[in-house]
């Protein structure tokens, strides 16, 4: 990128930063420089990455005969990306406004149509803020509902800056907060539309519900709020699947649960092996 551009964008992050509430985390000048050098490592290459239905880049272990300079830059986009999450919020503004960069990157996240630098950032964000616990959820595009339907996964059709219309309004409208309270906010999204799926059984509320209430009350910890004895109830009753806890509205009704299928009048006589 040239050096009317990156001062640009230096300017811009400037603005949006003094413009911000008390709560924005200003980075500072060792900061700034550190984030976009990150940032600019995010590119795998400096041309346009593809729209549409097509695959990502491979990984150099894919790769018969890789070169070591593709192995080298490939790498540096994986390590760039862990490194970027690691500033938090203090980066926030800075990979906001490389959101609209088409620079090829890799691909951050599972089945999606772009692998561009702005993509990366919005997925460093986006990751950030769900804060999603290892124990929630299994892989797959739907899962069962308290209605016995199929309902596709909220996280595969929509994020929690939809509402907003998209990431830097949600920014905008949230740029008081601090960065757990914002991780708090994106889990209650999720855990609302997991809730409103409700679950086909037990298993599925310890599964999809209650490890993102833990998760709600490990970032109000960190917030001073005084859910300590909440927290360790949850946490005891995920370790021993106390079915006890489970709201009963987000379980099938138990006319559903205890319905079996009417016997047959008049059955066929069985026939012999």
């Amino acid at each position: 990128m040239n050096l009317s551009v990156r001062a640009f964008i230096g300017l811009a992050v400037i603005m949006l930063g003094s413009t911000g509430a008390a709560q924005q985390e200003a980075a500072t000048e060792a900061q700034k420089k550190e984030i976009l050098r990150l940032i600019e490592d995010l590119a795998l290459s400096e041309k346009k990455a593809p729209e549409g239905m097509v695959l990502p880049p491979d990984p150099p272990e894919l790769i018969d005969n890789v070169s070591d300079a593709y192995r080298k830059r490939y790498e540096g986009c994986e390590a760039a990306y862990k490194k970027l999450s690691t500033f938090k919020k203090t980066a926030f503004p800075f990979l906001l406004e490389y959101l609209g960069d088409e620079r090829q990157s890799i691909a951050f996240r599972n089945h999606s149509l772009s692998q561009s630098v702005g993509a990366a950032c919005f997925w460093n964000i986006y990751y950030q803020l769900q804060d999603l616990p290892q124990n929630y959820s299994s892989y797959g595009w739907s899962r069962e509902g308290r209605d016995g339907k199929q309902h596709p996964k909220p996280y595969w059709v929509g994020t929690p800056f939809d509402d907003a219309g998209r990431l830097t309004e949600w920014m905008k409208q949230n740029q008081q907060l601090s960065y757990p309270e914002m991780q708090i906010k994106c889990l209650e999204w999720l855990l609302e539309k997991e809730k409103t799926i409700g679950a086909a059984d037990a298993a599925s509320y310890f599964e999809n519900i209650l490890p993102l209430e833990i998760r709600i009350l490990e970032r109000k910890m960190e917030t001073g709020a005084e859910v300590k004895e909440d927290l360790a109830r949850l946490r005891t009753a995920l370790g021993q699947k106390n079915e006890a806890i489970i709201p009963a509205a987000l379980l099938p009704s138990k006319n559903s649960r205890d319905a079996k299928p009417a016997p047959e009048k008049n059955p066929p006589p069985k026939r012999a092996p």
